[in-house]
């Protein structure tokens, strides 16, 4: 069964393909009024042909020929489309084909309660449905004179069931159920058609809102998005849900290597060390670039974790990369600086404090973590010469 679905899906994209103008989004009004029209003329050729036989079993070969040429137009429709590029005119074509034959049809039978009048309404309703009010407004007034029209000339009288051989309660049972049906069919896939597009409207959107907080370089979230995370954990750690640490990473000498190596090399180097850093990254966490060869990582405080050892560890496996296969340095090397949220400071503060303890592993000599709490040692440690390649650090606030 859903091979067949598949199948069905397939000759139908196809389908939909060849009667679609290039270039068209697929998003847009216009191809969903396309997809509609297209789906309408499917819908179509069984009903044609249904009514067709009907009329040939009884013998009346006049509509039976007549509705064949409308239905061939009704049915061509989404080709019309395609060779005049003009969807009114193929909208209209269907229309006035369907309009055409019930007129005939009437006045062929002489009555305005011939079996087929009923689908007189259907005309603004499928206009509409095909995506124009105005043209189901301008149907609405054409049937409705069609209809006093029809009155004035003969009356309300059924006189055409005196010399036709047909069944008149069959023609009209056959007439309403094959209406009904089609309606509410056409309905279906409208309907089935604005879900799909709603979704695909949404995956669309997700989409675009995904790349608004992405670096466009490194793939990592942006800065406006890591603010935004860090507001939610500050006010997240003010009720009590948990405290959490701000990691700022620095890349040392990247000026350097953009003005040795080139910006291209740069930029391979940012993204390699994005990826490395991502690697190391918890679930809950959030890493994103802050802004040049810096980036930032929001931890998010948990029983037993330990932010400076993960540090240590995004220093180690930064430390560890390799460049030259790509035109580039042997290696390079990461400065971090760590701070812990505390009550009564915004995570501005937060950051701030972590920028200092970042400028204090820069001074002691690059390539090691320093935590805020510990930035001074760090700075006295480096003027002293006593630096080790990374200082312990502690959760407490300056």
């Amino acid at each position: 069964m859903d091979r067949l679905a598949e199948y069905v899906r397939g000759k139908y994209s196809t389908l939909l393909a060849r009667v679609s103008l290039p270039g068209i989004d697929p998003l847009s009004e216009q191809a969903h009024d396309v997809a509609r029209l297209l789906n309408l003329s499917l819908l179509a050729a069984p009903v044609v042909l249904a009514f067709v036989v009907e009329f040939a079993t009884f013998s009346i070969w006049q509509l039976a020929v007549s509705l064949t040429l409308a239905g061939t137009v009704m049915m061509a429709s989404p080709w019309i489309y395609k060779k005049t590029r003009s969807l009114p005119i193929a909208r209209e074509s269907f229309l006035a084909s369907l309009f055409a034959f019930k007129l005939f049809e009437s006045i062929f039978l002489a009555s305005i309660t011939s079996p087929g009048s009923i689908w007189f309404v259907a005309l603004p309703i499928v206009a509409m449905l095909l995506g124009s009010v105005i043209s189901g407004l301008c149907w609405l007034a054409i049937s409705t004179a069609g209809f006093f029209l029809m009155h004035g000339l003969y009356g309300s009288g059924a006189g055409m069931a005196g010399y036709l051989s047909a069944d008149m309660s069959f023609l009209y049972t056959f007439s309403l159920v094959v209406l009904g049906v089609s309606v509410t069919a056409f309905v279906f896939i409208v309907e089935a058609s604005r879900k799909h597009a709603l979704l695909r409207l949404q995956e669309a959107n997700d989409v675009i809102r995904e790349l608004a907080i992405r670096d466009p370089l490194t793939g990592i979230f942006n800065r406006r998005h890591i603010s935004e995370r860090m507001e939610h954990a500050e006010r997240r750690a003010v009720t009590g849900a948990g405290p959490f640490h701000i990691c700022l990473i620095d890349l040392d000498r990247f000026k350097q290597i953009n003005d040795t190596f080139g910006h291209a090399v740069g930029d391979i180097v940012l993204q390699t060390v994005a990826t490395s850093i991502q690697a190391e990254v918890r679930g809950e966490d959030c890493f994103g670039r802050y802004g040049g060869e810096e980036f930032i990582l929001l931890l998010t405080g948990s029983d037993g974790f330990r932010p400076e050892a993960l540090a240590e560890r995004i220093r180690q496996r930064v430390a560890d990369l390799r460049f030259a296969d790509a035109g580039g340095p042997e290696g390079v090397t990461v400065s971090i600086g760590i701070a812990a949220f505390c009550n009564g400071e915004g995570f501005s503060s937060t950051v701030s404090r972590a920028d200092r303890a970042l400028y204090a592993a820069k001074a002691s000599g690059r390539n090691r973590v320093v935590s805020a709490a510990e930035a001074k040692t760090a700075c006295f440690a480096a003027h002293s010469g006593t630096a080790s390649s990374s200082v312990n650090a502690t959760s407490a606030c300056l």
